[in-house]
């Protein structure tokens, strides 16, 4: 992991909830260049900055950094459905899922 995958995982969770970089950035408290900077590589964000990004959009530190969740936006709607299942027709999506991906 590295300087690249923070600033992907900025954009891509950002980008997911349909939310400007300038917005976001004032929601934050930030300047307005706040979260383009995080994205386009000219600085990181500090550990405050990444918990309230991480509260902001009410993820854990762990899913942010979580790399087989290339899309955790998308994936956490998914399982709140999911959880609102029973065990059967989980596995029927499963199937499903199965079959799509051949």
């Amino acid at each position: 992991m590295d300087k690249s995958f923070i600033q992907a995982r900025y954009a891509t969770i950002r980008l997911a909830h349909r939310i400007s970089a300038r917005k976001l950035s004032l929601e934050l408290g930030q300047s307005t260049e706040y979260i383009n900077q995080i994205e386009n590589g000219k600085c990181l964000p500090s550990l405050e900055g990444l918990l309230n990004f991480c509260e902001y959009f009410q993820m854990s530190i762990g899913e942010f950094f979580e790399e087989n969740f290339r899309y955790p936006v998308q994936y956490e709607k998914i399982i709140k459905e999911l959880n609102k299942m029973d065990a059967l027709t989980i596995e029927k999506v499963y199937e499903f899922i199965q079959l799509i991906n051949r």
